[in-house]
């Protein structure tokens, strides 16, 4: 049989292959191209013109990998008309260096395992109040924004959220704008649930990065803590979506395909059709507008976590000849 195969480079069509194997939409299989040996996702359309006559080649096998959710093929061919880049840039992002990575019995994921402790953190009546608001409809498409400012305990708010998620067999995604902030929050979130999640950055050994592609792909991962690339993997049972600081300009990918992860989270929660929450001090202008059209659901902090005090802060005038400044000092 003919089957349509998406190669991960700057193809918009895919190219059609023979194959003896049963093969069906999203399944990863090695195909020849050229001189080289590539690997391929079976797409969901044949070539249009195939007015020549041309021999085609044969696919070499089936890939030991769980195949590509069809609305995951949706988003990433909405992806690409989106942001105008061929369908096989788009399918480059999901990949691992452009291979899919076969299931491994040697893959260790106990230290991922999602089993939730106990925790003497108590939400107080306006952060219950926020999650009440947060999780309503939580089994299908909406965004709700989380506002609140610093300090004001929003983490544990959308932890709980996440933690029925868990509970109920899903993955979850928390998306962070800076490497940097990996870490402390790590930290954080093992104190909470008892146990790691996955981290997916630039920074991550290609052999870690492997084994958590691996273990997001069969299910076996159900948390990741990540920059902008981590929302590309390939989830099988993706249940919310955090946006942290969802205003910070560094989800803007400027380099190569760009993007702005924050829309392009939203994009794939809808096609996934599942709750995407963004967490915000003070939300972006888009986020802003969204929620005045009431097509943004908004929930608000307006009190420190325990009642903290705010920091207090004092007006300094710096005069010179030539210019004023003004300059607000955190005492």
């Amino acid at each position: 049989m003919k089957y349509p195969i998406l190669l991960p480079n700057i193809f918009n069509y895919p190219f059609t292959y023979e194959s003896n194997l049963d093969l069906k939409i999203g399944e990863y299989v090695s195909v020849p191209f050229g001189k080289n040996k590539l690997t391929g996702v079976v797409w969901d359309k044949l070539e249009e013109n195939e007015q020549k006559k041309f021999k085609l080649k044969k696919v070499f096998k089936k890939l030991k990998v769980k195949p590509l959710k069809k609305t995951t093929i949706n988003f990433l061919n909405w992806f690409s008309e989106y942001n105008i880049i061929p369908k096989g840039m788009a399918l480059k992002l999901m990949l691992l260096s452009n291979n899919a990575i076969e299931d491994n019995i040697k893959n260790n994921f106990q230290v991922f395992e999602s089993n939730i402790k106990n925790n003497s953190i108590k939400l107080s009546e306006d952060q219950k109040k926020s999650l009440k608001e947060m999780v309503i409809l939580n089994n299908k498409f909406r965004v709700h924004v989380l506002q609140g400012t610093t300090g004001s305990g929003k983490t544990f708010v959308y932890f709980e959220a996440l933690k029925s998620i868990i509970k109920k067999g899903f993955q979850g995604l928390i998306l962070l704008p800076e490497i940097g902030l990996t870490g402390q929050f790590e930290q954080k979130f093992v104190e909470y649930f008892g146990f790691n999640p996955a981290v997916w950055h630039s920074g991550i050994s290609k052999k870690k990065k492997e084994i958590i592609w691996n273990g997001i792909s069969n299910g076996k991962i159900q948390v990741i803590i990540g920059a902008r690339s981590s929302l590309f993997l390939p989830f099988k049972k993706l249940g919310i979506i955090i946006v942290d600081e969802e205003h910070d300009q560094s989800f803007k990918q400027d380099e190569g395909t760009t993007y702005n992860a924050r829309d392009m989270a939203i994009a794939r929660a809808s096609f996934e059709n599942i709750p995407i929450n963004l967490i915000t001090s003070v939300p972006s202008v888009e986020t802003y507008e969204n929620i005045k059209k009431g097509k943004y659901g908004l929930s608000r902090l307006n009190q420190r976590y325990q009642n903290a005090s705010l920091p207090n802060y004092e007006i300094i005038n710096l005069n010179n000849s030539k210019l004023e400044k003004t300059i607000v000092v955190i005492k």
